[in-house]
């Protein structure tokens, strides 16, 4: 550890150190007291049981003051594929500190000692203020000043079932909804089969070998990595569906989850789409198929969280509604830096670091 001003000491947390970032967390998130659990299962899942962790010497960092841990940054390691190499990128989260503390400049030296421990280091963040901290840091916005999300109208079946009931707004919204069949209808292509899966085998990692190459950056989507995120130890309920061809290949897979809004109205938040950046046929029935489920099983809204400068041309062509952002969400810093065509070019995902991850 080393010692600076103010009486503050501090240096990398340790697994021995959770429960008092557990302490911390609980004591000043509203959402942590409600539900102590979810703090310390995102420490489990993400942390003690990530296969990428130890390509860090530490879980994150800490500041003590007088011998006890008034505030830290968690860091978890993710996979990642950069300009045709293999690499690792340390996500911050979960950054607190104590409330008596507050307002001494302690988060912004919390995510400064945190580069000393990994030259690669990403963040997704909603708060205006934050976002300042982390460019004062020298980390990078990825994707300017929006976040290329775009919304579209599934279905009418749950608005109508909350106007007129479940038995008369079925039928009126299946009247509704044959609009939005025909408009999806320039999305399909014959010879496809869509199904879910519930764990991922050796065919995701054929996929992800053969459509690696074109990517400048975006995070691995090994077998490996998707059923440790997905099904073995996910901090949030994400759904994978894939789509193959005639002969059983895999070519395309999307992952999302479901919100609720009230009694009848519902949104499906779709994390992430991947297929070879040359295969748009395979992208394009991928999501006629997602939008038809989700339409069946009532879904309203579907928000497409995923971006990158293909996708964000595809879903203005198809005629999708742009969302406004208050701000970048998504900042990463590399030393060296990273060249602009890899920061023009990245694959943002729902899937991506701690992405504003709902609760098991």
């Amino acid at each position: 550890m080393s010692a600076v001003a103010e009486h503050f000491v501090y240096g990398p947390i340790q697994l021995a150190d959770i429960p008092d970032c557990i302490r911390i967390a609980v004591a000043n998130f509203d959402e942590f007291q409600q539900h102590p659990e979810y703090i310390q299962q995102w420490f489990e899942r993400r942390i003690v049981h990530n296969p990428w962790q130890n390509a860090l010497p530490c879980v994150g960092v800490g500041v003590w003051h007088n011998g006890r841990l008034a505030g830290f940054r968690a860091m978890f390691v993710q996979p990642w594929w950069l300009n045709g190499e293999s690499v690792t990128i340390a996500f911050g989260s979960n950054t607190c500190v104590d409330e008596q503390f507050r307002g001494q400049g302690l988060a912004t030296k919390l995510i400064e000692h945190s580069l000393e421990f990994a030259r690669f280091n990403g963040t997704v963040t909603a708060g205006v203020i934050t976002q300042k901290a982390f460019k004062k840091c020298g980390f990078v916005e990825i994707g300017g000043s929006d976040n290329d999300f775009y919304r579209l109208r599934v279905g009418y079946r749950g608005s109508w079932e909350k106007r007129a009931g479940k038995s008369l707004g079925y039928w009126l919204g299946s009247l509704f909804d044959i609009n939005l069949r025909l408009r999806n209808v320039k999305l399909h292509s014959g010879g496809f089969k869509f199904a879910e899966v519930l764990h991922c085998e050796t065919e995701f990692d054929e996929l992800w070998e053969r459509a690696k190459a074109g990517y400048a950056s975006c995070l691995e989507r090994s077998s490996r990595y998707l059923n440790w995120r997905l099904f073995d130890f996910p901090t949030c309920p994400l759904r994978l569906f894939a789509l193959r061809d005639a002969t059983g290949k895999l070519r395309a897979y999307a992952i999302w989850h479901q919100q609720g809004f009230g009694d009848a109205i519902n949104m499906a938040v779709l994390r992430d789409v991947f297929s070879p950046l040359d295969d748009e046929p395979a992208l394009k029935t991928l999501l006629y198929y997602l939008f038809a489920y989700w339409r069946e099983n009532g879904i309203s809204w579907g928000s497409l969280e995923v971006a990158s400068p293909s996708l964000t041309s595809l879903f203005r062509s198809l005629g999708y509604e742009a969302v406004p952002s208050r701000g970048n969400r998504y900042l990463i810093y590399r030393q060296p830096p990273l060249a602009d065509n890899i920061l023009q070019n990245w694959y943002r995902s729902g899937i991506d670091g701690d992405y504003f991850d709902h609760p098991l």
